[in-house]
């Protein structure tokens, strides 16, 4: 693998114009649809490091670019991109060294002209050195004076998680990039105060969840989730806590069920 090379071509698009980056790639991913299902991967998990970009600046398509997918955005990156036509078509599932491999080919096969190798480059390269899980200690004041420390486990597009340990622990994550850290953590904070004073309303529903869980015909715990949600829909609102079920049995011993494993 000539890691150098991809690198080289890397550094050309550093400064790049995203939304022109994004148009390129998505035109070269039309490309390869039908043709290479291995390019068409490739070309996919570079355009995604450009929309991580789109998704911290402020640009018109940045906030659906913290929220979406790539295929959703790609028909407002270009009217090329049909989704009747081109939704049909997947991608396929490769390792770091297989993408980098793949890369490495699409430069000699000279298919794509210097700019199109340029953006590629960089977007596998952040992709495979792209680091999952963050760690980042953080602390803020919340509205009340309360001092709130935490971990920012991830922070990136699509999906926002921190664990917050003080003066509670308890986790919150919302699936799409949240670029203030310490807000998000005063909204969790908030959405736990809400619900801990709740308890009575809590409790009132949860018959209705017993009486709606005795319907079931399996064990499925997607099915029992569905329920939960269902019967404490109003309770929950859009709270950013991630397992609110767990958090009311933490705090008023009420049983729903045990979350995947994965």
């Amino acid at each position: 693998m000539n890691y150098e090379l991809i690198e080289s071509y890397a550094k050309r698009a550093e400064n790049h114009d995203v939304m022109d980056a994004l148009v390129l790639l998505t035109k070269a991913y039309i490309d390869q649809c039908g043709i290479s299902l291995g390019y068409r991967t490739v070309i996919y998990c570079a355009a995604e490091q450009w929309l991580e970009r789109l998704a911290w600046l402020d640009l018109p398509l940045s906030e659906m670019a913290r929220k979406e997918a790539l295929v959703t955005v790609m028909p407002y990156i270009t009217s090329d991109y049909d989704p009747e036509e081109y939704d049909d078509y997947d991608i396929a599932g490769m390792s770091e060294e297989e993408l980098m491999d793949a890369c490495e080919e699409m430069i000699q096969d000279g298919e794509y002209d210097e700019l199109t190798i340029e953006l590629l480059c960089w977007g596998i390269l952040k992709s495979v050195n792209e680091e999952l899980i963050i760690y980042k200690e953080i602390e803020t004041v919340a509205p009340d004076g309360t001092l709130l420390k935490g971990v920012l486990i991830d922070q990136s597009r699509a999906w926002t998680s921190i664990r917050m340990e003080s003066p509670y622990e308890v986790s919150f994550c919302k699936s799409e990039l949240i670029r203030d850290a310490e807000a998000f953590m005063i909204q969790g904070y908030e959405d736990y105060k809400r619900l801990k004073e709740m308890e009575s309303e809590i409790r009132a529903l949860y018959p209705k969840y017993q009486e709606e869980l005795s319907k079931l015909d399996d064990e499925n715990n997607w099915k029992k989730r569905r329920i939960f949600k269902m019967v404490y829909a109003e309770i929950l609102g859009d709270t950013v806590i991630c397992s609110p079920e767990k958090l009311f049995n933490n705090l008023f011993g009420l049983e729903f069920f045990e979350r995947a494993s994965w």
